[in-house]
């Protein structure tokens, strides 16, 4: 990767653990002394975990072009797993989704969640009144702090 685009992963993860750095449930959570990291890989050596595991797909419902990305956090009091999903029909820095998962409980906090709003936006064939209502119907569009 020569030029990170906003669907390039490393780009994904760097805008999400912002995200998720900024986010006063996680840092209640977790503490505020939060590190970010990708995958081990490389065997028995310890060493860098810098490799994002992600997935790039087209989506099936609108056409658009996704990038989700997997990568773990560690704080003070816990860890947990990270999930985030860019699509190219969105706004650079804007996701699909920004997950955490604790490691030992599984509890999930949805940091950003944009699926149910673009639903509604596909459902609503680009009226934009319609979208909103639609939204409103979904419960959509949520983002937490």
């Amino acid at each position: 990767e020569l030029i990170p685009t906003k669907m390039s992963p490393n780009t994904v993860f760097n805008g999400a653990s912002e995200v998720i750095r900024n986010n006063s449930v996680v840092t209640r959570q977790y503490g505020e002394k939060l590190k970010f990291y990708g995958k081990d890989h490389g065997g028995h050596r310890e060493g860098r975990r810098n490799f994002i595991e992600h997935t790039e797909y087209t989506d099936p419902e609108d056409g658009s072009k996704r990038t989700r990305v997997r990568f773990n956090m560690e704080g003070q009091f816990s860890e947990a797993f990270c999930f985030a999903e860019v699509s190219s029909d969105m706004p650079s820095g804007e996701y699909v989704y920004v997950l955490v998962q604790d490691k030992r409980t599984g509890r999930v906090i949805t940091v950003i969640d944009n699926r149910a709003a673009l639903t509604a936006k596909r459902l609503s064939g680009g009226n934009q009144e319609t979208a909103n209502a639609m939204q409103q119907l979904l419960g959509g569009g949520s983002r937490s702090s």
